[in-house]
């Protein structure tokens, strides 16, 4: 409790900074977090900005787009202790070369319905992990990690730290069938991936509402450093598939056809304002079983 407290007063006293460094830290400002959640609201319409209480609005926001907010999205799938996930850029588990350079394991998945399937073991099966830069959350176990369950719904935030100057995510649980918040909130720990539990995922008072709601929290102390590895990585493979694909005509503008795909801006960086289509796909490595993921592919 006290470190969350100190948390939410480090982030009280800390000054925004407007002084952009994305491409080299993978922080953003908070003019640069209101283009990223333009860009997730603009296409992809479960996303919605909301405002906040006079008494509880942040000055570096406007009025209007104080935090996003995503609303029941479902969950059929309890998530036991033998349940692992590898997000991209996640090597101080796997070690070197990520999972590509472990020994090949049964691919598990979670289906639409919630239930983890098994997949063939085949190569053109598994989802390609060179360089750290596959960009799918993969389940890798031996044994069943996933139970169907009675179904819930999850009520996802994402706010900015002007500490860390990264997204921070909340997470609000409620039973499918009579609409009434987990309790106690620690319950919610049942669909996050163990990995995070207690650990980079807290259960903290959500700073925008009244009365004050207990939600799970994704701790953004490593936000920053996860967000770059992951854009490096996909920056790595898309110049790989450049290198093969060199006398094809160059991709242009996004246009209708072909904006589902996540496409530099330049040589060197990808659009900021892509920002957030790249953190929801990491927050649904940390619950995978929660159906919150309706954007384009990476």
């Amino acid at each position: 409790m006290l470190h969350s407290a100190f948390s939410r007063f480090r982030d009280y006293i800390t000054p925004a900074s407007h002084t952009s460094t994305f491409s080299a830290t993978g922080e953003l400002t908070p003019e640069e977090f209101v283009l990223a959640g333009d860009y997730l609201c603009d296409k992809f319409p479960t996303w919605s900005w909301a405002s906040a209480d006079s008494s509880k609005r942040v000055t570096y926001l406007p009025e209007d787009k104080q935090y996003l907010v995503l609303k029941h999205a479902p969950c059929h799938t309890r998530l036991d202790d033998n349940f692992s996930t590898w997000n991209p850029g996640d090597d101080d588990e796997w070690g070197e070369g990520g999972p590509s350079a472990q020994p090949i394991e049964k691919v598990k998945s979670v289906s639409e319905a919630g239930e983890t399937e098994d997949e063939e073991e085949s190569d053109d099966e598994i989802p390609d992990m060179d360089d750290d830069e596959d960009d799918e959350a993969i389940i890798r176990d031996k044994k069943k990690g996933g139970v169907k369950a009675p179904p819930r719904y999850y009520n996802l935030y994402l706010t900015y730290s002007t500490y860390f100057k990264v997204p921070r995510s909340f997470i609000s649980g409620f039973d499918g069938t009579t609409n009434i918040p987990l309790h106690p909130p620690t319950v919610m720990f049942e669909d996050i991936a163990p990995d995070y539990r207690e650990k980079t995922v807290t259960i903290e008072p959500f700073p925008f509402l009244e009365p004050t709601l207990q939600m799970a929290s994704v701790h953004p102390c490593k936000h920053a450093e996860t967000m770059k590895r992951i854009f490096d990585g996909i920056l790595r493979r898309k110049a790989r598939q450049a290198d093969t694909t060199s006398s094809a005509a160059p991709l242009g503008e996004p246009t209708e056809d072909n904006w589902e795909e996540v496409a530099a801006e330049d040589e060197d960086a990808l659009r900021v304002d892509q920002y957030l289509v790249v953190f929801v796909k990491f927050m649904a490595g940390v619950m995978p079983g929660v159906e919150m993921d309706y954007t384009m592919g990476i």
